[in-house]
């Protein structure tokens, strides 16, 4: 619900921009969703991996300016600023002084609007990007995790980002200029700014900004289902890596808070269930959590664990055994620490200019409205044990853990 310090537009161009005006913050963050995902890349040896090289090229150079002017210009505001590629987006952000964010705004609306995209700069990014890829090996509890959502999500939303070898050589100079010309376009693209800003200037200046954008593109769309199963990932480790996907609800499901506070008791804090039993009790492993990612139309849940290769089974056995035992239900204690500590965060992360930013831009996409904190805690409010109860024994029971995904890092499969 917009309020005197929260609001959102459409601007002209089409892109949608949410402002939130922090009192009491001299600092200014800004977030600029482009629709250009990893979901929306080329398949496989075409061109997989085009949202990451594109993410990074963008900042070596534009309008004129090489790689070294942008990075002094920056520099001389005082601003941050990153890229990354995401599934449905490439994130660029910024951060600076509020008195700073217009021309900081200015410096990335020439990323968006005018990058070079040179050959020279391609080599050296495309470079970055097969280090990354070929290094994925020596982090094998990372690597579970982008395997387990190769295996558990529907097609093109499984992809990590990494590409392949061959879609990442296949990617020319004329290729990613043609890519960015056409998935970079203010229709899909959402804008978020937090702090020391008010919300109408915010507005008139992105309007000044991107006049003369335009276009829109088509979101992705499922082309296979989940594969889901049990899978082996053969490396010579030290340790086997346990990765286990479930499915959750999207952001916008009316049980999406029952569904954070019940993983947060399963796996999410240092009192959880899982840590409790399967490590703190038993030893059985040096590692175990679970974590939950919901987006606007589908969700995951992870239940990680790190054990020795002789003590992996008994892990997993023990963790199955924690999942089971959850569908009888939370107590009234677990409950009420999970509902403490789920404020607690909300608290904190509203502190932060850049985490204001990224979340009030990313629920404009997700559910088409920002919430304030003060809103955002009241959906938390709003839960009852009971009704926290009733979810896990609808969502949470056989049939749903029936339907999980396990990607084994290990010399041998466990399970």
């Amino acid at each position: 619900m917009a309020t005197d310090l929260l609001r959102w537009y459409t601007l002209a161009s089409g892109a949608r921009l949410v402002v939130e005006r922090m009192p009491g913050t001299r600092s200014c963050a800004a977030v600029w969703m482009l629709p250009v995902g990893t979901a929306s890349d080329p398949e496989g040896d075409a061109g997989e991996g085009e949202a990451t090289v594109l993410s990074e090229l963008i900042l070596r150079g534009a309008a004129g300016k090489s790689s070294r002017d942008i990075s002094d210009a920056f520099d001389a505001l005082g601003a941050q600023r990153h890229g990354a590629a995401a599934v449905h987006h490439t994130m660029l952000s910024t951060l600076c002084m509020g008195e700073r964010i217009e021309e900081a705004m200015r410096l990335l609306s020439l990323v968006v609007r005018q990058p070079h995209l040179d050959a020279d700069a391609l080599e050296s990014v495309r470079a970055i990007a097969l280090q990354a890829l070929n290094g994925l090996e020596d982090e094998p509890q990372h690597l579970a995790g982008v395997r387990l959502r190769e295996f558990a999500m529907p097609a093109p939303f499984n992809r990590s980002g990494y590409g392949t070898v061959a879609g990442l050589q296949s990617l020319t100079q004329d290729k990613i200029r043609a890519a960015w010309s056409r998935r970079a376009r203010p229709g899909g693209t959402v804008i978020g700014m937090a702090g020391d800003i008010e919300p109408e200037r915010a507005r008139d200046m992105m309007e000044r900004l991107l006049e003369g954008w335009s276009g829109s593109t088509e979101d992705p769309v499922e082309t296979r289902p989940a594969l889901r199963g049990s899978h082996l990932v053969q490396l010579d480790t030290q340790q086997t890596h346990l990765a286990i996907g479930f499915d959750a609800p999207p952001d916008r499901d009316a049980d999406a808070h029952a569904h954070r506070v019940a993983i947060r008791i399963l796996g999410g804090a240092s009192s959880s269930r899982l840590f409790t039993e399967v490590r703190e009790k038993r030893g059985l492993c040096y590692s175990v959590g679970a974590s939950s990612a919901l987006g606007r139309d589908r969700g995951l849940v992870q239940v990680y664990a790190g054990s020795t290769h002789e003590r992996a089974p008994r892990t997993l056995e023990c963790i199955m055994h924690e999942l089971e035992r959850f569908e009888q239900g939370i107590t009234a204690d677990e409950f009420r620490d999970a509902l403490v500590g789920a404020k607690a965060g909300l608290i904190m992360s509203g502190e932060s200019s850049s985490a204001r930013a990224a979340t009030i831009a990313s629920q404009l996409w997700r559910l088409g409205e920002a919430m304030d904190l003060a809103q955002s805690a009241a959906e938390f409010d709003r839960l009852t044990l009971a009704g926290v109860n009733e979810y896990i024994a609808r969502d949470m029971g056989a049939a749903w853990r029936a339907g999980r995904t396990q990607v084994t890092v290990a010399p041998r499969l466990v399970g």
